[in-house]
């Protein structure tokens, strides 16, 4: 079975690392040396002959404490291995790094100790190996978990929660004929609902009429073609079946389904072999009748993207109201919590803690059913679900599950996300360069950059539903607590977190240490963390803005003691300096000192000869790196975003392992020049380039040969001044010579002087760029054809001081090929133009296919903007003008907008003589503008929720249109909120009333001439719950006129509009 062969121990990949660092000639030449040829092949043979028992003592030590501390000691003796091969594999490096600098004659940098501590993990190893006799460890066996219960079609549909949406989505597709044979997949991870969704779906009398043959087979981890075939054969003609050959098997299979309208469950799949699926669908391409499906459940995204033809459905976890349902289902008589409410709170802190996962929710809820004791509940409560036995729960088993077949590297990197606190939201770009200094990457051919690695070992944990993503952002991920419960279960006592003062988690074998800032009291108390006297792991996590007096400088004695470390974190903690001794931590590949108050570094950092990561961002004192920062010849990532640099050092150019560097320093005398970029031919991602006013000729930039640096996707460049230049032409030679490679995504030019662009901007071979802002570039008097940029989403221009009008060149040239400019743009933001009077001098020949994609329009002060504005606008939704008082024209048409904010533009039209204009509308804020309106006939609006209206010196009416005077008035059904401020002629709302039965807050301020509140408010305006009201003489008081003794009345001081 495939997944079987890519499965293995946790403990493989250690070895794996171990093996390959005794065949490297660095550990060989040490043996060598030390005529110690015999103790390293001794060596080897016992670590290949503990390889070969770790499947055995992996399944045993779920049952077996014995076995388990056995593991755990052999964890502890190979971490300490790998540590000293480590060792002695940089000591090498660096003095053969030497040698071959015709350094004086090279010194003996091995500890004399090395030889001894080799001897001492010898022997530990040799004693660990004669302990598997004992514990009777098998050679070469399979691990196999314990068998599972088959799913079946069977439910009942009233004991399933939260998942009506879901259904009728999924029946949806089930239902629909878009396909021949469509396959569908459910994808979650473990005990998420996936079988249970695919039952109601299959069991829904809708599905039931719909298809001829249905069949539902469970798969499960085996995807044995012939087995599955047989199975569905025997499930439609409902008979047995004899025959073992797949190729009877499949064309009776093809004969049943000819001209046949099927629907099949495969449920539980786990084959990643896309061969196995091709040979069993092939019965089904051709022989079923259109619209045809097959479900699929897995846990596996991998699985999904193999079989699918539409996209996966990815199931998400239970609000805690729909889980709370379910827990009161299997937890009390009749599902009736109201009679055990005593126990109602601490039930919803257990439902709490199972974070919608609806098999954590039923267990728990089962396992508490036959207990009426609250201190049974809070016993509960208080544990970790990996504390239930087996016999108790199938909460540990599910999710053990998916853990047992990742493969072991994987294994590996899973577990060292116990580090994270439960609902911590990680950067995947972080968690891979902490899981590079660890040495979890194996690089292999096919990967040119261990960093890519990286990347694949990450997609397959999101893949198979160990990480999900964050709504923060594309780029943050978060662990369910249950995931987060197995990563610290499979980790053990080598991974600890210290959370607010607690220490108690910290061990002698504790390798990986995490501090997690809860609040400013927060300490770390030093005698604990040395006494993880191997650590390799301290990472400090905070919440946002939470920092705290760790201690003002890095203790000496700390870092002397924890020799073994790779990753140091230091987070938010006002540390003015790091000690010297911190260049004696030959191990450490990763130092993050990030908002601290450190002016320098120490000059011993650059003996770090294996550091990969260095990250400073935040450090706003920080005004120099150490000169001798070169010597970091391992280094790949330097973040040194928002410190205060003046200049980068000299020889930047030979740190020429870096794919990652975020800002560049152009100094004014000293450092580097912008040429040794040149040389740094791997960068990758951002890079920020500032004080470009201090390059004197623009040769230098050539040399930073940024067109050939393919890897970049988003550059910044700062002329760091006021903009001023006495060379437009140099400044524009300058930008020229700076042109990047076309894959670039992302460009921000800030105070560029020059008076044009240079004609790599808007050309149409950058492709890949999809946003592009320009600001402070205040000589410059036209804007470049940015129009011809076919991939560009997001434009901002803002501060061009010198720019007049916008014409023709900004849309680019048009070809018989191309009749449309901005074809992809959809936010376009354009601000501060001081000097800007027109935009387009051939408005009406544009081409009304301009911006046929723009969703977002912001126009925010150009005080000289007058006439038109794009005319036709699509799929424009929202529209921002703000500050252009003299801007005299007619709104875009835009059917799709939904949010109008007009602000200070007097002489703005509003079109209110075209209703179909507004039909999208939902917001409409309209501030000091349109002094041209007088009449606002809200039936233009109808779905409208909400109306603010500031300064409108002419308006005098909300209206509706012109109809029978008996007929019932419109009802405005979306409306909630209706403010109308400072409009000095305002006299009257619609006659007969404003019918708005979703309105709860109604807002009249300083409307001087209004006689009334609307008419019958209280039978029209039902859900109304707040009337501010004042600066309104005319009424007498807001309660006679609503006569509602429960409205909420204000009176107060009014605010101001943001």
């Amino acid at each position: 079975m495939a997944l079987e062969l890519v499965a293995g121990p946790l403990m493989e990949a250690v070895f794996n690392v171990l093996l390959e660092r005794i065949a490297s000639a660095e550990v060989v030449n040490f043996f060598k040396d030390k005529n110690c040829d015999k103790l390293l092949r001794r060596l080897k043979i016992i670590l290949l002959s503990m390889n070969a028992v770790l499947n055995d003592a992996e399944e045993k030590q779920m049952k077996n404490e014995a076995v388990k501390e056995w593991l755990e000691e052999l964890k502890d003796v190979a971490f300490a291995a790998e540590d000293l091969l480590d060792e002695i594999c940089t000591e090498a490096k660096i003095k053969g790094k030497e040698v071959n600098t015709l350094h004086s004659a090279p010194v003996n940098f091995y500890d004399k100790g090395v030889e001894q501590k080799i001897e001492d993990v010898h022997d530990r190893l040799e004693f660990i190996l004669r302990q598997k006799k004992v514990l009777d460890l098998k050679v070469g066996k399979e691990v196999k978990m314990a068998h599972k219960i088959p799913t079946s079609s069977v439910v009942e549909a009233c004991d399933v929660y939260g998942r009506d949406s879901d259904k009728e989505a999924l029946v949806n597709l089930v239902l629909s004929h878009d396909q021949k044979i469509g396959v569908i997949p459910i994808v979650g991870m473990g005990g998420i609902g996936k079988t249970t969704l695919a039952q109601l779906i299959y069991n829904d009398h809708r599905v039931q009429k719909e298809f001829d043959l249905k069949a539902w087979i469970y798969v499960s981890e085996e995807f044995d073609v012939c087995k599955i075939t047989k199975n569905l054969l025997e499930v439609i003609t409902c008979c047995s079946c004899d025959i073992e050959d797949l190729n009877f098997l499949q064309r009776d299979l093809k004969m049943y389904l000819t001209k046949k309208k099927f629907l099949f469950v495969l449920d539980d799949v786990w084959n990643e072999n896309y061969e196995n699926w091709d040979k069993f669908s092939s019965p089904f391409k051709h022989a079923g009748a259109h619209g045809s499906k097959i479900i699929v459940t897995t846990r596996s995204g991998c699985v999904a993207s193999i079989m699918q033809t539409i996209s996966p459905f990815n199931l998400s976890e239970l609000s805690n109201e729909d889980s709370w349902n379910l827990f009161s289902k299997h937890a009390f008589d009749y599902g009736n919590s109201n009679l055990h409410q005593s126990l109602d709170r601490v039930g919803r802190e257990i439902v709490r803690k199972c974070k919608g996962l609806p098999l954590a929710v039923k267990t728990l809820g089962g396992l508490l059913r036959s207990k009426s004791d609250r201190r049974e509940w809070y016993k509960v409560l208080n544990s970790e679900i990996w504390d239930l036995q087996d016999s108790e729960s199938n909460i540990l088993p599910a999710l053990r599950l998916s853990y047992h077949y990742l493969p072991s590297h994987l294994k590996r990197c899973f577990a060292y996300c116990a580090i994270f606190p439960k609902d911590y939201e990680f950067e995947k770009e972080n968690l891979i360069l902490l899981w590079m200094a660890e040495g979890f990457l194996q690089q292999s051919k096919r990967h040119g950059r261990i960093e890519e690695v990286g990347n694949e070992y990450f997609r397959e944990l999101v893949s198979r539903s160990f990480f999900q993503q964050s709504r923060r952002g594309k780029s943050c991920f978060l662990m369910h607590q249950l995931i987060n419960d197995l990563a610290q279960f499979v980790s053990g006592s080598f991974s600890a977190r210290m959370e607010g003062n607690n220490t108690n988690e910290i061990e002698e074998r504790t390798r990986h240490l995490s501090h997690i800032i809860v609040d400013s009291s927060s300490y770390v108390n030093l005698k604990d963390v040395s006494k993880a006297y191997f650590l390799r792991t301290f990472l400090q996590i905070r919440p946002i803005g939470t920092s705290i007096d760790l201690f003002n400088n890095m203790p000496n004695d700390l870092l002397t003691k924890l020799m073994s470390l790779r990753v140091l974190s230091l987070v938010g903690t006002p540390i003015y300096s790091l000690p010297d001794s911190i260049g004696k931590l030959k191990h450490l590949r990763y130092l993050e000192v990030v908002d601290t108050e450190i002016m320098r570094l120490p000059e011993s950092i650059c003996s770090l000869h294996n550091l990969q990561t260095l990250k400073l961002v935040g450090c706003h004192k920080l005004i120099e790196l150490p000169t001798g920062i070169h010597k970091l010849v391992n280094l790949r990532y330097l973040d040194i975003a928002g410190t205060c640099l003046r200049w980068m050092p000299l020889q930047m150019n030979e740190l020429t392992s870096l794919q990652y560097l975020s800002d560049f320093f152009v100094g004014k005398e000293y450092g580097s020049s912008i040429g040794a970029l040149g040389k740094l031919l791997s960068l990758h991602g951002e890079l920020f380039i500032h004080n470009i006013e201090h390059i004197v000729d623009y040769k230098d930039c050539e040399k930073a040969n940024l067109k050939e640096k393919h890897g970049l996707q988003k550059l910044s460049f700062d002329w760091c001044g006021n903009g001023d230049t006495d060379n437009s032409q140099q400044e524009k030679s300058i930008l020229n010579s700076l042109q990047p490679h076309t894959n670039l995504k992302e460009l921000d030019i800030y105070d560029y002087p020059g008076t044009e662009f240079p004609y790599w901007l808007g050309d149409h071979s950058f492709a890949n760029l999809a946003s592009l802002q320009l600001k402070g570039c205040k000589y410059c008097y036209k804007l470049p054809p940015l129009g011809q940029l076919p991939m560009l989403k997001e434009l901002q221009i803002s501060k061009f001081e010198g720019l007049v009008s916008v014409g023709s060149e900004f849309l680019g040239n048009r070809t018989s090929s191309v009749t449309e400019s901005f074809p992809a743009l959809e936010i376009l933001r354009i601000q501060y133009m001081s000097a800007w009077e027109k935009w387009y001098p051939n408005a009406e020949n544009a081409g009304s296919r301009d911006f046929c994609h723009l969703r977002e329009f912001h126009i925010e002060n150009c005080p000289k903007l007058r006439g038109e504005l794009p005319g036709n606008l699509p799929s424009l939704t929202l529209l921002v003008i703000r500050d252009c008082i003299r801007l005299i024209c007619s709104l875009p048409k835009a059917l799709a907008l939904r949010v109008l904010n007009i602000q200070n533009c007097e002489n703005l039209e509003l079109p209110v003589h075209a209703p179909w204009c507004h039909q999208s509308l939902t917001s409409l804020f309209m501030h000091g503008s349109c002094d041209s309106l007088m009449f606002l006939p809200l039936d233009i609006f109808p779905n409208l929720k909400s109306l603010d209206i500031w300064g409108c010196k002419s308006l005098e009416a909300l209206t509706v249109s012109a109809s029978d005077a008996s007929a019932t008035p419109p009802n405005f059904n979306s409306l909630h909120s209706l403010r109308i401020r400072h409009c000095p002629k305002f006299t009257s709302f619609p006659k007969g009333g404003l019918a708005a039965p979703k309105l709860t807050l109604l807002t009249i301020n300083y409307c001087e001439k209004l006689n009334s509140l609307p008419e019958q408010m209280h039978d029209l305006m039902p859900s109304l719950k707040d009337v501010q009201l004042w600066g309104c003489p005319k009424i007498k008081s807001s309660t006679q006129a609503t006569q509602d003794p429960d409205l909420q009345q204000n009176h107060g001081r009014e605010t101001e509009p943001l």
